[in-house]
């Protein structure tokens, strides 16, 4: 399997809570962010989306936390397609974060589907972004599920 897509971010004062951890929806805008950045890197651009009248929604975010996230300067965040429909109707993906100090800090994980933006109904997308989806970075225990 192809690695995760991975990114690191500086942890800035505004995600910080006052016990002075990172607050919980800190994990989430970052999970978010990476879901974007996965789907650029195979050239799913919010503007190719736009054209295709087509976006990402979610049914299901959960995020498990187990250590502490400070001020300790950057976070590692991961982006990994974890499971797909064979159509890519719908999809899961993990993020997994880890500190400066290589400790993992949380793990988010999403299902999701494919919104059509005009008839604002879940959709089949394309043949083209089903191929493009399906050759992003893969979680090492991803599932292809057959279209039932």
């Amino acid at each position: 399997m192809e690695k995760p897509l991975t990114k690191e971010f500086e942890v800035k004062w505004a995600d910080l809570d006052p016990n002075r951890h990172m607050r919980h929806s800190a994990y989430n805008d970052y999970g978010a962010h990476m879901r974007v950045k996965i789907l650029e890197s195979i050239g799913l651009t919010m503007a190719k989306l736009e054209s295709l009248k087509i976006g990402p929604i979610l049914f299901r975010e959960e995020t498990k936390f187990y250590r502490e996230v400070g001020m300790e300067g950057v976070i590692t965040v991961t982006a990994a397609l974890s499971k797909s429909r064979a159509d890519a109707s719908r999809w899961s993906f993990v993020h997994e974060m880890y500190r400066s100090d290589g400790i993992k800090a949380a793990v988010i994980e999403v299902d999701g589907a494919w919104l059509d933006i005009n008839k604002r109904k879940l959709a089949i997308p394309p043949q083209e972004i089903i191929d493009l989806f399906l050759s992003m970075p893969k979680a090492e225990n991803f599932i292809l599920e057959n279209v039932k």
